[in-house]
């Protein structure tokens, strides 16, 4: 049987979820994969300090694994799946994917693509932060993701771009103020 992405998204089962309504919390085994047809979703830990690091936002057309590690390693999960806005999903189970990939070897290559794009968007995110000051890491995000600044609050887009709120409203007021 040949893979078809189509096809593969009328197998999914259709799920919803109300804003802030959790899909994964910290300690559940992740065992499902996502396919955000509507809304956006943060993947985020709870630091040493308590308070919650955004890692990840999904958006429209995103395949996600709630946690990668949990998924594969079927080890708790150390993130917090959250929705942002009303969501709509589809969803696949491990049992069904693994299936999947006996009976249609051809879907190993697209999780592969899957994956691979995950891998370069982490460490894109993850050399940034290291290489990149606040105001250059909101400009990439800016070129990027602009249009989630009217989507979802500023702290979690401050917090995905490690830096404060606070940070985060003083380099878009200068910003605009470079603008006019």
């Amino acid at each position: 049987m040949r893979f078809n992405i189509e096809d593969f998204l009328k197998t999914g089962q259709t799920i919803s979820y109300d804003k802030y309504e959790h899909i994964l919390h910290q300690g559940a085994v992740s065992n499902k994969v996502y396919f955000l047809i509507e809304g956006i979703v943060r993947h985020y830990v709870i630091d040493l300090q308590g308070n919650e690091k955004t890692i990840r936002l999904s958006k429209e057309n995103d395949f996600f694994y709630s946690s990668n590690v949990s998924f594969w390693s079927g080890e708790p999960s150390y993130i917090n799946c959250q929705p942002l806005t009303e969501v709509k999903l589809l969803c696949w189970t491990k049992e069904f994917l693994d299936r999947l990939i006996e009976d249609t070897p051809e879907f190993i290559a697209f999780e592969n693509k899957k994956l691979k794009d995950f891998i370069i968007e982490k460490h894109i995110k993850e050399v940034a932060g290291i290489t990149k000051n606040a105001e250059e890491r909101l400009i990439e995000f800016n070129n990027r993701d602009k249009a989630l600044f009217n989507r979802i609050p500023h702290h979690v887009i401050a917090s995905y771009l490690d830096m404060t709120p606070e940070t985060l409203s003083r380099i878009r007021a200068k910003f605009r103020k470079q603008k006019s």
